[in-house]
């Protein structure tokens, strides 16, 4: 494996975040023995890698470390904007046909209390039947 920090290529090896000198300043240490384990998979030493560097930047360059936030920020925001508008429709939908489920609940319980409403459907059924009678009147005498 090889890793670039601060432009050294450095092969099979690990970055360690270490505290030098009296000035406080934190830099990175080439360590070996974390990649000689064989369980290290190599999406962890590139993890550790990341992780090292970016800590190295908050520790050490604060204004490039929130400028790689806001470089992330702006990355994600419009993609969460996207997802916060679709989830705002389905909910607005979903909204919607529990209130046609309500309204057509009530309608049914209305229904069966109306008397003039239960008659409709008979009236329904003549009106299919005396339609049905008229048009058979009509092929019967033919084109007028």
């Amino acid at each position: 494996m090889y890793s670039s920090i601060h432009g050294r290529v450095m092969e099979n090896t690990v970055p360690v975040i270490s505290r030098q000198g009296i000035s406080g300043m934190y830099s990175f240490q080439e360590s070996s023995s974390a990649t000689s384990s064989p369980s290290v998979t190599p999406e962890v030493r590139a993890f550790c890698k990341k992780s090292s560097e970016n800590l190295h930047l908050l520790v050490n360059e604060t204004s490039l470390a929130f400028y790689r936030i806001e470089e992330h920020i702006v990355k994600t925001v419009p993609h969460l904007q996207g997802i916060a508008q679709q989830v705002k429709s389905v909910e607005s939908k979903a909204e919607g046909a529990g209130f046609d489920q309500d309204y057509t609940a009530q309608f049914l319980s209305e229904v069966e209390i109306i008397p003039e409403l239960q008659s409709v459907q008979g009236w329904v059924k003549n009106a299919l039947v005396n339609a049905s009678k008229i048009k058979e009147l009509q092929d019967r005498r033919g084109p007028t």
